[in-house]
Order: C-alpha cells, then structure tokens, then sequence
C-alpha cells in the first residue's frame, strides 16, 4: 500500500468490511478482520511490538504470508514472493494461528509487512524500561522526521517534527507538525501537544521508534504512522 495513503485507507475500512463481510470468515469484534497484517495497520492495529530474528539453516529463505481469505497457511495460495533470511532483523506484533504479523526494512529500498511462520522467528522481548538517552536523536521515515532531545524538566522528552503527502501533482502538497513534551513510561511516550487535537504515541522497540498518530496531526491524508529508524549521516 503506498505508504501517504494509508491513513484514508484506515478511515475507509470499516465501509470495506461492511461490503466485503462475506469474505472473511474469521474477524474481530472492531476494526480490521484478525487475518489482516499489511503496511497501513501494522503500527495501528497492535499494542504490544516485539524485536525478531528470521532462524534456520544458512541460504534458508524465510517467506511472508499474504492476508487474502483462508490466509494465511502453508502452501503456494499464501506464500509471497518476500522473503527474509536467517539473521535478519524485524518488528513483529500480533499472532493469528501459528503465524506472526512482521515488518521488515531493509538497507535499502521500501519495507515489507505481512505474517511469517512463528517457527522461523526467535522472538525477544523489547526493553520495558529503556534509559532515557536512548530516545534521544533525529528519527526518520521516509520523508517523515520526528527529533527528540531531553524536555524542559528531569525526566521529559520534547518531540518536535514534521509529516508530509505527497500528492501526484507535485505541487500538491500536505503538511502536518508535532511540538511537544511527554514523560516516557514503559517505553511508551504520548503526546497530544494541541489540546488533544493531534495525538501521536511513540513505542521504542530496541533500535526502531514505531509511531501511531490519530490522523488529526496535519492537513488531509498527512500522518507520522510509521516504523522510523535514527537518520543516517550524509
């Protein structure tokens, strides 16, 4: 799913689900059918994120598994063409049968969400009590940017940054800002630094910051939903 899209996409569901109810035998009681793990819910539709590493032998190929009906499963039907390999690094949240809803980025090139077979991930544990230097830094995703640097008071973290849509004239262009403090806890930071207006919560997840916005942070379409990683030097 392209990535600036997926907030209307999450505003559309429930309509989505209401047409297309009889396709999903199995859903949850709100929000989106328990089958699902894709890019615009990955950071929305869970609470809990934990760190992974593919297993298995050396040249092994670890597939993703789609979320089309009766998936996923073993077998060709669900099976993608995505794959990780053994050592490979990702964030993973929710379960559905034997299988784990996983994000994984790359060097280089976009991220791929979607469920991987439990037994081929070794889970951990993120750190429920990360020190408070360890939020500190310039955090992309994509052209998103969320800077984080110690608050006004012991023990605050002051987040300031920048969201952006890019529509298909390039002219065309939403933005969206956050400015403010929070005290993290349990490596949960929230900010609703506008009367509750725009709200964001920050999970740190070892060396990735994954952020879920209420989609009210900027102008239409805009959002700070992502999995972000600390800005590389240039």
């Amino acid at each position: 799913m392209n990535v600036p899209m997926k907030k209307l996409f999450r505003r559309l569901a429930p309509l989505l689900l209401v047409l297309c109810a009889p396709a999903f035998a199995v859903a949850q009681d709100e929000g989106n059918p328990a089958n699902w793990c894709r890019n615009g819910a990955f950071t929305n539709d869970a609470k809990e994120f934990k760190l992974a590493r593919a297993i298995g032998d050396k040249g092994a190929r670890v597939y993703f598994y789609g979320d089309d009906e009766d998936c996923p499963k073993p077998g060709a039907k669900c099976r993608q063409k995505a794959y990780v390999v053994p050592g490979d690094a990702l964030i993973v949240s929710r379960t559905f049968g034997d299988f784990v809803c996983a994000w994984y980025q790359p060097s280089k090139g976009s991220e791929t969400v979607g469920w991987i077979a439990a037994s081929q991930l070794s889970v951990t544990e993120a750190d429920k009590n990360p020190p408070l230097a360890s939020w500190l830094g310039a955090w992309e995703f994509y052209s998103n940017a969320l800077n984080i640097r110690r608050g006004a008071k012991a023990g605050l973290l002051r987040v300031e940054g920048e969201a952006f849509w890019h529509g298909v004239n390039p002219e065309n262009i939403h933005t969206g800002a956050v400015d403010g403090e929070g005290l993290p806890a349990a490596g949960v930071l929230t900010l609703a630094p506008d009367d509750d207006i725009c709200k964001i919560t920050l999970r740190l997840i070892g060396e990735y910051l994954v952020a879920d916005d209420n989609g009210d942070c900027g102008g239409a379409n805009v959002t700070f939903d992502g999995v972000y990683r600390r800005k590389k030097k240039r």
